[in-house]
């Protein structure tokens, strides 16, 4: 999840005795999580993010935080503490905090920690929020924990189309969408992604997470969003978009692009844009 953000107050640890606070302005924020044993942190190559945990089977999730900054004028660490709200609404503070290390004249940090645990009472199923903060509210991401393949297993959702459309950090409202799949790349800033799903209709409201990312022609993959698809009482379709990218254009290099998209950790979704 990306979001902007004012500024915050770093407090810089320059030297063994020596603290400082140094000003600096986060221009955005990634929340991801991931599956975590009761180890040692899983290294960045080991982790796989989802936003749908099998209640049987999870025993903590673990937060990252990811910051983009215009340059440190210091070196310093940064201590980010995330609340999990649950489905009945009561609030659980995490049980570490991800301690980031801001390098001088970095633009960029991130950083992980286990965050949430089972407990004895287990895992309640329904739709969770995390939010972060370090002085200031960093963002926020909802998932879903089940103890099956899905909350909504007998809403028999099926995905009806994919489509594109320039975007940008507030994701455009679908009567603004003008729908393509090869965008310029020195004019290029977020590309938005929507999906479109039919379903029999339904009694009553539903909500599901959708997990997509997008991976260059190299292998390498660019991003992951999330959003979740709200199914409306009495509805038999609807849809759900979402956007990746930079505030500015010329960032994205030209070629092929995959979009992936998951549904409770399966693949719903493979489609294709190009940047040129």
């Amino acid at each position: 999840m990306r979001a902007a953000l004012g500024q915050w107050l770093l407090a810089g640890i320059l030297a063994p005795a020596a603290v400082q606070a140094q000003t600096i302005t986060p221009t955005q924020t990634t929340i991801r999580l991931y599956e975590q044993d009761g180890g040692f942190l899983l290294g960045a190559d080991k982790r796989v993010y989802t936003f749908y945990f099998n209640s049987l089977r999870t025993r903590y999730i673990a937060v990252e935080v990811s910051l983009d900054y215009p340059v440190a004028p210091a070196a310093g660490r940064l201590a980010i503490g995330c609340q999990m709200t649950r489905p009945d609404g009561r609030a659980i503070e995490g049980i570490w905090k991800i301690g980031m290390t801001i390098r001088a004249g970095s633009t960029h940090a991130v950083d992980a920690n286990i965050m949430f645990g089972a407990g004895n009472d287990g895992w309640q199923p329904g739709m969770f929020k995390v939010s972060c903060a370090a002085g200031q509210p960093l963002g926020e991401v909802a998932f879903q924990m089940s103890p099956g393949p899905s909350l909504l297993g007998d809403a028999e959702l099926r995905l009806k189309g994919v489509r594109f459309f320039p975007t940008g950090s507030k994701v455009t409202a679908p009567a603004e969408r003008h729908y393509q799949d090869r965008f310029t790349a020195s004019e290029a800033t977020r590309i938005g992604i929507e999906l479109s799903f039919v379903h029999p209709v339904w009694t009553k409201s539903g909500a599901v997470p959708i997990d997509c990312y997008y991976m260059q022609g190299t292998g390498s993959v660019l991003g992951t969003m999330s959003a979740v698809y709200e199914i409306a009482p009495s509805a038999p379709g609807g849809a759900v978009a979402m956007g990746l990218g930079w505030d500015q254009p010329g960032r994205w290099s030209t070629g092929d692009y995959l979009a992936i998209c998951q549904m409770h950790g399966r693949p719903i979704a493979v489609e294709r844009f190009t940047v040129w």
